[in-house]
C-alpha cells in the first residue's frame, strides 16, 4: 500500500501537471463520483483546479468554486500523469482528469469522490484524520502535542506501539514499512504498551516520525542514511540478491534473515495483532531487531538466509 511519502509525490506530480488549469473533462468510474456526476452534469467542466495536495494516504484536489475530488489508493492504487493518455479505456481505470496540456488517470484505487465544501471537514475518513506525519512546508511542523493528545488516552494506554503507529486516527500516513522502521530508529520494542512508554521514549518518536517520513518522501521509499545503502550495496552478506536496488532500502522491512546493520543479529518478523473488535482480530507483519529493540516476544528458530545460485541452465536456492 502506498504509504504518507508516496502519495504525496502522486500529489506532487498531479498539481505540476493540473494545478491551475481548467478541467477539460472530468470522468469516474467509481459508484460515488458516477452518482455525482449524474447529479451535477457538466458542472466541474472549464473549472480550474487550484491545488492538489495529501494528508497521510490521502489525496485531495481542491477545484474552483468550492468543488473537490479525494482519492485513497488503498492496496494498489496510483495515479498517473500522461500527455498523451489511450483513449482505450483500461479496465482498471477509475479516473480520467483532462486539462489543456495533460491527463492524470486514476488506475485500480477503489475509492474516489467528488464533492462540494471542504473536503476536510465533510468526507469522514478525512474529517478523522490524525496527525499529517508529512506536513507541507507553508504548514507549521510536525503537530507533537496534537499527536501525544491522541496517543496518550485511556483507549489507547493498552495497545502496543505498533499497533498504534497504523492508527490513521492518531497519525495520518503511516503504513507498514514506517512504522517497522520508525521503531527500529526508535529501538523500541513493537509490543510494547502506550501505557509504559517512557518520556525519553516518546521523544524518539516525535524526532522519529517527522524524519524518517521527509527521508522517503525525498528518497522515493529509502529509509536507510546513505552511509547505511553504501554498506548494503557494497556488502553481499547484508542482502538477499546483491545487485538489487531493493534490497538496499530499509533497516528492518522485508530484510528477515539477514545482519541487522547495528548489531548484526538476525532481523526477524512476527504477525501482530493490530486491531481487535467484534469481527476478530486483524494481523500485520511487523519487522525487527530482536537485540536493538529488546522483544521478549517467543520467535521460532531464525533460519540462514537463502541465496540465488545459478549453475548452467538451471537456478537453485542454497543455504548461505
Amino acid at each position: 500500500m502506498p504509504e504518507g511519502p508516496e502519495v504525496r509525490q502522486f500529489a506532487d506530480a498531479l498539481n505540476q501537471a493540473l494545478g491551475g488549469k481548467p478541467i477539460v473533462s472530468l470522468k469516474a468510474r467509481t459508484k460515488a463520483a458516477s452518482s455525482w456526476e449524474k447529479e451535477h452534469p457538466g458542472v466541474l467542466l472549464n473549472k480550474r483546479i487550484e491545488r492538489v495536495l495529501s494528508h497521510g494516504k490521502h489525496l485531495v484536489g481542491l477545484i474552483e468554486g468550492g468543488y473537490y475530488f479525494h482519492s485513497h489508493l488503498m492496496m494498489w492504487g496510483s495515479w498517473a500523469v500522461l500527455d498523451n493518455p489511450p483513449q482505450e479505456i483500461d479496465r482498471r481505470e477509475r479516473s480520467r482528469i483532462v486539462v489543456p496540456d495533460a491527463c492524470a488517470i486514476l488506475y485500480s484505487a477503489p475509492i474516489f469522490d467528488l464533492g462540494t465544501g471542504n473536503p476536510f471537514e465533510i468526507v469522514e475518513n478525512l474529517r478523522s484524520l490524525g496527525t499529517n506525519i508529512l506536513p507541507y512546508p507553508d504548514e507549521k511542523p510536525f503537530n507533537a502535542p496534537v499527536f501525544l493528545q491522541k496517543l496518550l488516552t485511556s483507549e489507547n494506554s493498552d495497545r502496543t506501539i505498533g499497533a498504534v503507529l497504523l492508527d490513521q486516527q492518531i497519525l495520518a500516513g503511516i503504513g507498514n514499512y514506517l512504522r517497522a522502521e520508525i521503531l527500529f530508529d526508535c529501538r523500541l520494542d513493537p509490543w510494547r504498551k502506550v501505557a509504559d512508554l517512557t518520556a525519553s521514549e516518546l521523544e524518539r518518536l516525535i524526532h522519529s516520525i517527522p524524519l524518517m517520513a521527509q527521508r522517503a518522501y525525498t528518497t522515493s521509499g529509502f529509509t536507510v542514511s546513505d552511509e547505511a545503502r553504501t554498506r548494503l550495496q557494497n556488502d553481499p552478506s547484508l542482502v538477499y540478491t546483491p545487485g538489487s536496488e531493493y534490497g538496499t532500502r530499509h533497516y528492518v522491512f522485508r530484510r528477515t534473515n539477514l545482519p541487522c546493520l547495528e548489531c548484526g543479529s538476525t532481523i526477524r518478523q512476527l504477525r501482530q495483532v493490530t486491531q481487535s473488535d467484534e469481527e476478530g482480530e486483524k494481523t500485520r507483519i511487523i519487522y525487527f531487531c530482536p537485540t536493538c529493540q529488546g522483544t521478549n516476544v517467543e520467535l521460532k528458530k531464525s533460519k540462514s538466509k537463502r541465496k540465488v545460485v545459478a549453475t548452467g541452465e538451471n537456478i537453485i536456492e542454497v543455504q548461505a
